[in-house]
């Protein structure tokens, strides 16, 4: 549990780091690109206004701002106004014919803007008052490039800071769940506790209504005893298995033939499902096996067929499914229901949830079965959820669990081996 935590907190504050840096750089990049653009597009008016040449008096303008005017490569071009290209003015730059030129500046008029880019050229494009244009293509190589290696600086750095910030949380975190462990294992233990503690009263209980019942005879009253010390011994061993399957690993445990343990059970409630009258089909596939702890597996296994009995509709049947798939078994059990909303179905294996039905239902429980069902299949490293029809008429339960091997193919097989190998 202490190990999922720390990871599930880590994670968290690595992804809200990401979030927060993400817009963060988002918004720097974007700030600055429109600076550069801002810039580039004041050159340009300044160009234009000039009649396509640097400025002659540089009196009003900061040195920096005239340095920046002599290194500026740019190209001016007059547009007739029937679109032809009449002039182009390449003083200003070197490395571009008259060709690519003409090319750049009908790209640039074809998208229909007066700002935009062409290639890393920023250009501008001004109407005249007798219909011809002037388009100023100015180049912005040097200033994209140097904020782009900015960008990437910047990004090495998030991204530096980021690993940091996750190393020194995973090295915290320990401390921070410590409160959080201690009382979750407190809980499970006291549970746990309890429970055993609670096996020798109602064993002396059970044992001295067989007594009175054996002087004065059976009886509704003993009979009622008797009754509620069955469903109190059953909830003591629920709350024991749902706090020991919460912080279990039992795949480490032996290999167990789920097949059997399904049909066992299905057995087991054969005599209850036709007192009740609801009809039990099984199709449980042979093979099925999967690592675990039996007791576990069939309780969880009784807990599904038991639910699906309390909530059926009278008469209604239940359906229990075991199939391979790949290399997952899932165990589905199947009941008719009424008015079920299938909204609600993902709340129900949350730990003593009751829906409004499950409290007025007179087989209602306490909430745990489910929830010992779902902490059972994640100690085995499966799921559980549940599944209802659009119209509420159904309810299925699903337990998926990785499967293993059969063991005694394994056996048979290794025997084979070395039968080869004394030949």
């Amino acid at each position: 549990m202490e190990r999922r935590l720390r990871i599930q907190l880590t994670l968290s504050v690595l992804a809200s780091l990401v979030v927060l840096l993400g817009v963060m750089f988002l918004g720097t990049y974007m700030t600055r690109r429109a600076q550069v653009d801002a810039d580039a597009d004041k050159s340009i008016d300044t160009i234009v206004e000039e009649g396509g040449e640097l400025p002659k008096d540089l009196s009003r303008y900061s040195n920096s701002k005239i340095e920046g005017f002599y290194e500026m490569r740019y190209l001016v071009t007059r547009v007739a106004s029937d679109g032809t290209l009449e002039e182009t003015n390449l003083d200003h730059v070197a490395t571009i014919d008259e060709g690519e030129a003409q090319a750049m500046v009908r790209c640039a008029l074809s998208r229909g803007g007066d700002r935009g880019y062409v290639e890393k050229f920023r250009y501008g494009v001004r109407a005249e008052k007798d219909g011809t244009k002037v388009v100023v293509l100015l180049d912005r190589a040097r200033q994209l490039e140097a904020l782009n290696a900015s960008i990437a600086s910047e990004l090495k750095i998030y991204g530096a800071g980021v690993v940091a910030v996750t190393v020194i949380f995973l090295l915290l975190s320990k401390r921070i769940v410590q409160p959080i462990v201690r009382a979750h294992e407190s809980q499970r233990q006291f549970v746990i506790d309890a429970g055993h503690d609670l096996r020798t009263p109602l064993s002396i209980i059970s044992a001295d209504a067989d007594v009175l019942a054996m002087d004065v005879g059976e009886s509704e009253w003993i009979d009622d005893i008797k009754s509620q010390v069955d469903v109190m011994s059953g909830l003591t061993e629920s709350l024991i298995v749902l706090s020991r399957a919460s912080t279990a690993n039992e795949r480490d445990a032996g290999v167990v033939n789920l097949s059997d343990v399904v049909a066992r059970e299905g057995r087991g409630f054969k005599s209850r499902t036709l007192t009740e009258g609801h009809p039990l089909a099984s199709d449980v596939c042979d093979g099925v096996y999967v690592r675990g702890n039996e007791q576990y597996l069939q309780r969880m296994v009784g807990a599904l067929i038991d639910n699906a009995l309390k909530y059926s509709v009278d008469g209604g049947p239940i359906e229990v499914r075991l199939e391979r798939h790949l290399h997952q078994a899932e165990l589905s059990v199947r009941n008719a229901t009424e008015g079920v909303d299938p909204k609600e179905v993902g709340r129900w294996f949350g730990r003593f949830y009751q829906s409004d039905r499950a409290r007025t239902h007179e087989a209602g429980g306490y909430g745990i079965g489910l929830s010992m069902v779902e902490a059972v299949a994640r100690a085995h490293g499966g799921k559980a959820r549940a599944e209802a029809e659009a119209d509420g008429s159904s309810v299925t339960m699903v337990v998926t669990l990785p499967t293993t091997r059969d063991p005694t193919q394994r056996t048979r097989r290794h025997e084979t081996e070395g039968g080869s190998d004394e030949r």
